[in-house]
Order: structure tokens, then sequence, then C-alpha cells
């Protein structure tokens, strides 16, 4: 399936100058000499033209990152394997060589042999990974692209070390997290290559780390890659979002202009609320910049359903909830804890149920039954500006934001 590859497309308007009005001397000489590099690249390659990554593909052939076949096809849409990838990769980190022996014994007079043995050298691949050899034949999956990328991002800044280490508790912006269907020792790996937009995912937002890649899409990612290492981890919007949210369980102040009052309570600490309706326990707030027709934020995929009502932040919230009533009454709930920051309101269905968010069914009364406790999300909103919000946790104190 086509990808959703925001930094490809503005890489390929780049090659393309798409550009309106008047271009200066210099930038139009780069845009004519990435026009002459396309036309090269298409007329080398019969395979080539009018693919989605024919800019990237001409770029990195360029670069001279990847090459093509004797038979005049570069076949873009071919399988990479371990090899072959390690191959690439080693050409285009821009990381201090290292030397070092060779830890696999399949890898012995390989024609990739001293590419692999570069990339254990510098940190890319961890040998421990690969205990029965490396395989060097075994098409490449993308959760192990995505393991070789998150490490060279490590060694190439401690930020990212950093970052990776807050990112162990987050949720990853992806169906496959919800549904469980990602292990914990995986996502901060993920979290890297997802928040520096190394990797975006598909257009249902999914990352398929089990799926093997392509000659294109690799293509792509590695020109992304280059750009991102060495740089710090700070400086990209969405890896701060879930940095945020694997320290905090909340991306509040890294996508809304709220801030936290003196001595507030933090997403942890609300373990325990209690009201008349029942116990409630917050165990993230998700928050989602719906202010304009564009949103902002690393989880608008995830949350936010089309059509939605602008002027406001979107909440998503991940709670745990047992009811005290005998028959469970969502305004008798939402009265109880008269506090909008918490409003028992179901997510878009449809959206829900692509990807796998459990929320409140049209008729909740068989689902929070009295004395059970049930797990799942509901949805509000935050003001624009000039407004805060309170709620009194039962053990730790009171949670208050404002954007006064």
């Amino acid at each position: 399936m086509k990808k959703v590859l925001l930094s490809t497309l503005a890489a390929a308007t780049l090659l393309a100058g798409n550009f309106t009005g008047t271009t200066p001397k210099a930038e139009a000489g780069a845009v004519d000499t990435a026009k002459n590099i396309i036309t090269a690249v298409v007329a080398k390659f019969k395979d080539v033209s009018g693919h989605w990554a024919e800019s990237v593909i001409a770029k990195a052939y360029d670069l001279k990152l990847i090459s093509g076949y004797e038979d005049g096809t570069f076949r873009p849409n071919g399988q990479i394997t371990r090899a072959e990838f390690a191959a690439i990769l080693s050409r285009a980190t821009k990381l201090p060589t290292a030397t070092g022996s060779d830890p696999f014994n399949d890898m012995k007079g390989h024609w990739a042999e001293s590419a692999v043995t570069q990339l254990v050298a510098q940190g890319f691949i961890n040998p421990s990974d690969y205990p029965n050899g490396f395989n060097p034949n075994t098409q490449l999956t993308r959760y192990e692209m995505m393991k070789w990328i998150a490490n060279g991002l490590m060694k190439s800044n401690a930020s990212f070390k950093q970052a990776f280490e807050d990112t162990k508790n987050t949720l990853l912006p992806t169906p496959e997290a919800v549904k469980g269907q990602i292990s914990a020792d995986k996502v901060p790996y993920m979290a890297l290559v997802r928040g520096t937009d190394i990797i975006t995912g598909f257009e249902d937002g999914s990352l398929r780390p089990q799926n093997t890649t392509t000659r294109a899409e690799v293509a792509a990612i590695l020109l992304r890659y280059m750009d991102v290492e060495g740089k710090d981890a700070s400086s990209y919007q969405a890896l701060n979002e879930l940095r945020e949210v694997g320290t905090t369980g909340t991306n509040l102040t890294s996508i809304s202009n709220y801030h936290y009052s003196n001595g507030s309570a933090k997403i942890p600490d609300l373990s325990k609320i209690t009201s008349s309706a029942g116990v409630l326990k917050i165990n993230r707030l998700i928050v989602v910049d719906a202010r304009t027709d564009t949103p902002k934020g690393v989880y608008a995929p995830l949350f936010l359903a089309e059509g939605y009502k602008t002027g406001a932040y979107r909440t998503f919230v991940d709670v745990s909830f047992t009811s005290n009533l005998p028959e469970a009454d969502i305004i008798t709930i939402n009265k109880g804890f008269a506090n909008s920051l918490v409003t028992f309101n179901r997510l878009n269905r449809s959206l829900a149920e692509e990807h796998g968010l459990v929320t409140l069914p049209g008729n909740p009364r068989d689902f929070l039954q009295k004395g059970k406790e049930k797990r799942f999300w509901i949805t509000s909103s935050l003001r624009a500006d000039g407004w805060g919000y309170f709620l009194q946790s039962d053990t730790g104190g009171n949670f208050s934001i404002q954007n006064k």
C-alpha cells in the first residue's frame, strides 16, 4: 500500500521545483540540477518513471546510496534483505568510521561483510539480536530497520539516548499499540523513528513492524535519516510529545498553551478520584490541537475524527472507572465529577472501532456495571485561552492547569 510519506512529498516538491514567483539564481540552479538528476535516473531505469518515490530514488541514486540492476531496472517495489540494507545504511551514515571483528560466522566472505562489520562497530546492529547468525539473505523487517536506525540516532547525539529512556512508557500513535500488538521492548525504538518522522507509517496510521520493506521505501527513509542524524532530539515536536507522555502520562505542555499551576499534581497522582458516582483513575491524558481546520499533534490521526469542531484543544482520556450506581447513567456520572476536564463522552464510534480504542457504548448500563472496573477512552475539550481546570485526587493532591 502506498505510504503517507510527508517528508518524501516535501522532498519531491523540492526536487521537482514546484515553486511560484521569482526564483533566485542559486536556487534555480539547484532545481535545474535536481530535474536533471530525475531525468537521468528515469532514463537509466525503465521502471522508475511515475513511481511515487521517483524523486527520492533519483536523489538516493545520485548520492550513491543505492544502485540499480544490470537489466536496466531499479525494482522499486523489490524487497530488501538484511545484507542490502546494511550496505546502503553504511553509505548513508555520517558517524565516524569504526572497525572491529565480524561477529557472525555466516558473514565470512560475504559481499556485505565489511558493511555489517562496520555497522556493528558503530552500534547500529546489536549481535545479540542475531544469536543464530545474521542470515544476510533474509528479508529485512520494518522493525529491524527501525531498530538499526534508532540505534544510529542514539550514537549520533546523546539527546536521543535520553529520548529513548523517556519514551519507554509512552503511547505510540498507532493502532497496533492501542491493540497491544507491540511489545514494550520495541516501543522506544519505534518512538524515536516515529517522533522524528523518519518513518511516518501507512495511511491508516499503522507502522506494521512485522512487514518487510521495499527498495523505494528504504531510499525515502534513509534520506530522512541522514537529515536527522546528529541533530538534537528536542528539536522534534512529535518526539517531544511522545517523551512527555512517556514521563508524565500526558502531552499537555508540549502541544498546548496550558501549564501546571504551582504545586499541581501530575497524571500519575490521579490514581484515585472518588465521587458519588464511582471511583476514577486517569491513566493517560492525550491532547490534540484542534483550534483550526488543520489539527496539530502526533496523536491527531489516532484520535481525531473528520468533521471535528474547531476552536479548542481536544482531550482523549484513558480512564479506569468503577461505578457505584445500580444502573450507569452518564449524566449522573458527569455531575458527580463536575469537571469538564473529565467528561464521559464517547469517542467517534467508527474511528474507535477502526483503531481498536475501547470507548463507551451507546447504552453504557451493561458496560458500566456496579462494582466492576472498566478501562476505556473518553473525550472532552479544553478552552483555547483564558481558562483553567481543577481536579481533586484522593491520593495525590490537586491537579490544576491553566492558560491564563
